[in-house]
């Protein structure tokens, strides 16, 4: 991690000293503060089973990279104020994504911020216990959370804005600050596109006239408390987020309701999230509904992670995926066991074990679907090491 110090229009380089990954931030009182932050890792992955016999392998090799740009200041009267810059999929395929870009201020009244930026229902709606343990970069060794690179993961979400097409599209946000334990905040969205490089960014503007959108007027807000109570610390929040769909898509209307509890080395969560309508980016009005429970054990350099999920749909949902001949699914079930160790500070290394079973009412037959239940089964076997700064 380095930290360039901007005074005015005088420029001066800190010397180039390497910091810990995990030291805190230096508070800031005069001047800018540059902080370039990110990872690179890399994967290797083995199908230990699956029912999709159209690979034309069992293993593969991946890897990724992040980079992330923050600036801030502090006034002379303890305002904030700065900006976030993050590059995803920085590889030689993608072409870099960026995926937040936006400026903040904040005070006593709380924090106010605008640009493409996370959701409210995902800032309060996330609980899994393993992320926070398994020091996991980008979904790689991120347990159930992971990237899902051989099929699977589309059908379950640990935060209301997994499954829902709720995006860092360009928003209006504001968090309050912590009072008492409690806190709250509210976004607004005014469209969300199939293509979020429509709904951000410079080309955002066309927006008003390109069809080629989801939802329009998304609100999402949260409401939760937080505390440290003799060493145990304790979260509990809920959301609630609706949007109008827009050009053949549903209206949306996604909640949630978790909690997660760390004392010591052992943090476990446990987290609901009900979609009535809009799931799968509003493709379908039908009901669906995940339980997720997580459980991260720390023991020195070791750290283990256990999580599972399980998702269940109301008939007719027709939804399916391109590995299986089913449509319609019934419930989903995912789960996963994650051992990672660090080796030096910012370098990770992990190795996991992805078990997920999809179940549908309806099969292909003669390329018409059947009522006559169906099920895809797969087991991945996954390991990789990270170089976080």
């Amino acid at each position: 991690m380095r930290k360039v110090f901007l005074g005015g229009t005088a420029l001066a380089v800190a010397a180039a000293v390497a910091v810990p990954a995990m030291a805190a931030d230096a508070d800031v009182t005069s001047g800018l503060q540059l902080k370039i932050s990110g990872f690179v890792a890399a994967e290797a992955g083995l199908l230990i089973s699956s029912a999709n016999d159209g690979q034309s392998r069992d293993y593969d090799f991946n890897t990724n990279g992040r980079l992330q740009f923050d600036v801030k200041n502090v006034t002379d009267s303890g305002l904030e104020y700065g900006a976030r810059i993050r590059m995803n999929n920085v590889n030689r395929d993608q072409d870099v994504t960026v995926d937040r870009e936006y400026l903040y201020v904040k005070g006593g009244f709380g924090t106010l911020s605008f640009g493409d930026q996370p959701q409210t229902a995902g800032d309060f709606g996330y609980f899994f216990a393993p992320d926070t343990i398994l020091n996991a970069q980008g979904g790689y060794g991120d347990n159930v959370d992971g990237n899902y690179r051989y099929g699977g993961g589309n059908f379950f979400s640990l935060d209301p804005t997994y499954q829902s097409g709720l995006d860092k599209s360009t928003s209006i946000k504001y968090a309050s600050p912590n009072i008492g334990g409690l806190i709250f905040g509210v976004t607004f969205t005014p469209v969300i596109g199939a293509d979020t490089s429509t709904s951000s960014g410079p080309t955002g503007r066309a927006d008003l006239s390109d069809d080629d959108q989801i939802y329009e007027n998304a609100i999402s807000a949260g409401l939760g408390y937080e505390d440290t109570l003799d060493g145990t610390s304790v979260k509990i929040r809920g959301t609630a987020s609706q949007a109008n769909g827009i050009d053949g898509y549903h209206d949306l209307e996604t909640y949630s309701l978790g909690a997660e509890i760390a004392s010591g080395d052992v943090d476990a969560s446990l987290v609901w999230v009900g979609t009535p309508s809009g799931f799968g980016s509003g493709q379908t009005d039908k009901d669906f509904n995940t339980v997720a429970a997580g459980l991260g054990y720390s023991l020195g350099a070791v750290h283990f992670g256990l999580g599972y999920a399980y998702t269940w749909a109301q008939k007719n949902n027709d939804l399916g995926q391109d590995l299986t001949d089913g449509k319609d699914l019934k419930d989903n079930h995912v789960a996963a066991a994650t051992v990672s160790y660090t080796l030096a500070p910012g370098l990770n290394t992990y190795a996991e074990v992805v078990y997920e079973i999809q179940t549908f009412r309806k099969k292909d037959v003669d390329d018409d679907y059947v009522k006559q239940s169906t099920s895809w089964e797969q087991t991945t076997l996954l390991t990789g090491i990270s170089v976080a700064f």
